[in-house]
């Protein structure tokens, strides 16, 4: 909502729906991207430290995420972590809105936005918390949440 108010004030008002009605596809489309293809591409095994895979974890539609409590034991079932990476897929989008409001059309604009959920945002997630290449240089935390 906040993205959403920011680039409605700075768009002139005839645009406001349009920039509004941006915010809300980007959600949308940042959840089913991500959902279906995109957190696979973060948290899948990995395929050469460039990109997840389906290996031993096979995230791509969520497929071995537990759909529970987790354990019991205090651990949680990962759609937490789904939910939390969403939120910053979305948020990655919409921030380009304001950058674009205006200037660009409503399909190349939803193009942009599902690239940048699907493959772009979760490339570079793999790449620092996925096991990719920069967290060999220590931007992943081990066992104990050690940096």
């Amino acid at each position: 909502a906040g993205f959403a108010m920011l680039e409605a004030g700075i768009v002139h008002p005839k645009n406001v729906t349009n920039i509004l009605f941006k915010n809300m596809i980007d959600a949308s489309i940042a959840a089913l991207a991500f959902w279906l293809l995109g957190y696979g591409f973060a948290y899948g095994s990995d395929s050469g430290g460039f990109i997840g895979k389906c290996g031993s974890d096979c995230y791509f539609g969520l497929k071995d995420i537990y759909n529970g409590a987790g354990d019991g034991k205090g651990t949680s079932d990962g759609w937490e972590m789904w939910f939390f990476q969403w939120a910053f897929a979305g948020a990655a989008a919409t921030i380009v809105a304001g950058a674009v409001c205006e200037r660009t059309k409503l399909e190349a604009y939803f193009i942009y936005s599902v690239f940048l959920s699907t493959f772009m945002y979760p490339v570079i997630v793999h790449w620092v918390w996925g096991h990719g290449w920069l967290s060999a240089w220590g931007a992943y935390p081990d066992a104990n949440g050690n940096y």
